[in-house]
C-alpha cells in the first residue's frame, strides 16, 4: 500500500510539474503561395512561434518592415520553411521581397493574452504547439511540417495513468 501511494504522489507530482509546460509554446502555419500569404493576418498571443511555410512555385521570403527577421530567399517547390518565435506584444508587419508590388504582405498581432478568445488566429487556423526560429529546405514534395500531435499535458495525464495502473498490480501480487 506505501508503494501505492508514493506511486500515485510521483504522478501527481509529475503532471503539477509537467502542466504547466503544455501551454508555453504554441504555433500557427502561414503558407507561402505563389505571390501571397495564406493567412497572412494574424492575432496570436505573445510567446508564439510563427511559421511561414514555401508552398508556392515561385521563390519568396518572409520579411519584416522593421528588421526583426528575414528568411532570406527560400527557393519555390522547396517546402522549406522559416519559424521566428514572437515575445513582444505589438502589430508586425511583412512582405515578400521580390513581390511586395503585387501584394504579397501580411501583419502578426501579437497580444498580451496566454491565448485568443477561441483559441484561433484571425482566419481561424487552430493554434498548436511548437518552437523555436529555424529556416528548412525540404524535398520537392514534402508536406506541411507537423505542428500537433498530443499536448504534453495528456502525454503527462496518460504516463500518470500507466504509472497507477502499474502501482495497482504490482499491489495487487503482493497481496496474493
Amino acid at each position: 500500500m506505501r508503494r501505492l501511494v508514493y506511486l500515485a504522489s510521483l504522478s501527481l507530482v509529475l503532471m503539477l510539474v509537467l502542466a504547466p509546460v503544455a501551454g508555453a509554446q504554441e504555433t500557427v502555419t502561414v503558407s507561402m503561395e505563389d505571390n501571397f500569404f495564406d493567412q497572412a493576418n494574424i492575432t496570436v498571443p505573445a510567446g508564439t512561434t510563427v511559421t511561414w511555410v514555401q508552398n508556392g512555385d515561385n521563390p519568396h521570403t518572409t520579411t519584416s518592415y522593421d528588421g526583426l527577421w528575414d528568411s532570406g530567399m527560400i527557393a519555390g517547390g522547396s517546402g522549406g520553411s522559416f519559424s521566428y518565435t514572437f515575445e513582444e506584444p505589438g502589430t508586425y508587419e511583412y512582405y515578400c521581397i521580390p513581390h511586395e508590388d503585387l501584394g504579397m504582405v501580411g501583419t502578426v498581432t501579437v497580444t498580451e493574452d496566454a491565448a485568443t478568445d477561441d483559441g484561433t488566429t484571425d482566419d481561424g487556423a487552430a493554434v498548436d504547439q511548437y518552437a523555436e526560429e529555424t529556416v528548412v529546405e525540404a524535398d520537392d514534395e514534402a508536406p506541411l511540417p507537423a505542428t500537433g500531435g498530443p499536448g504534453l499535458l495528456l502525454t503527462a495525464a496518460l504516463a500518470a495513468l500507466i504509472s497507477g495502473l502499474i502501482g495497482i498490480s504490482l499491489v495487487r501480487r503482493r497481496i496474493s
